[in-house]
């Protein structure tokens, strides 16, 4: 994972008070550059918050324990602390009497603005309450809300909230994953959501398949944008660099398109 690190240059900038965004596109899978952010936080002594709407605690787990490093232990010490929103979304329900649980129902398909507050700020509660600074705060993926019916305000209110939790300590940093689909899909919210909130990250980072479909060597692309022109400058980095990449059970490979091997 350090070759992943080095190639999106967080191995050498202070990430502290840092957004970054991955833009997962349909097709792809973007845990093997959450794994080296997280794998690289820890080397440098900062604890994570796993905010898991996609993927289980289990799974980092296992890949954590290919690169030589045992989350399941690290979270006993507490040094990695793990919220699960499904599971928010069920006490909220299970707490509300039936009257107000009947008319939630709704809410999967007619979102209600009182009753996707309510779960929205159980959500950011239990964020602050496991937040312990210096962290990283993982979002595995913000997508989900929109599954659940949300909608783009209660997202942006979300997304307000996280940015001021690390602007109150510079040491800490986000970390947001967003499924995205079709582009030529207007209505798409996921969609609409990463064009606005690329302009707010400080590190943009897309996932995406092959134009051609399935290839047996290589299993896709990333592009890679500091959109930060001082660290640009410092390091001598164009504003976007894109590679493609070969993702095998323990290694990740990283080319530029033009030194891929025959």
């Amino acid at each position: 994972m350090d070759l992943v690190s080095n190639m999106l240059g967080i191995d050498k900038v202070n990430m502290g008070g840092k957004l970054i965004l991955i833009e997962e596109r349909h097709e792809t899978d973007a845990n093997f550059l959450l794994s080296s952010i997280i794998l690289d936080a820890l080397k440098k002594n900062y604890n994570i918050c796993l905010v898991l709407f996609h993927n289980t605690f289990n799974h980092f787990h296992n890949v954590s324990i290919k690169f030589g490093c045992n989350l399941a232990m690290l979270r006993k010490e507490g040094k990695v602390k793990v919220v699960e929103p499904m599971k928010i979304v069920a006490a909220a329900l299970q707490s509300m009497d039936k009257g107000t649980a009947h008319k939630l129902n709704a809410h999967f398909t007619r979102s209600t603005s009182d009753n996707s507050n309510n779960i929205v700020h159980h959500l950011l509660t239990a964020i602050k309450n496991e937040y312990q600074a210096p962290a990283v705060i993982v979002i595995d993926d913000l997508s989900h809300l929109y599954n659940l019916g949300f909608h783009l305000r209660d997202v942006v209110y979300c997304m307000r909230y996280l940015r001021s939790l690390i602007e109150c300590n510079k040491e800490s940093q986000l970390c947001i994953v967003v499924h995205t689909y079709e582009r030529e899909s207007q209505s798409c919210v996921p969609d609409t959501f990463v064009d606005g909130l690329k302009h707010m990250s400080h590190l943009f980072l897309a996932v995406e398949p092959f134009e051609t479909g399935y290839s047996s060597d290589m299993s896709g692309k990333i592009t890679v944008n500091w959109r930060i022109d001082c660290i640009r400058r410092k390091y001598n980095w164009s504003e976007t660099v894109r590679y493609v990449y070969k993702l095998s059970d323990h290694q990740v490979k990283v080319y530029t398109p033009g030194n891929v091997p025959g």
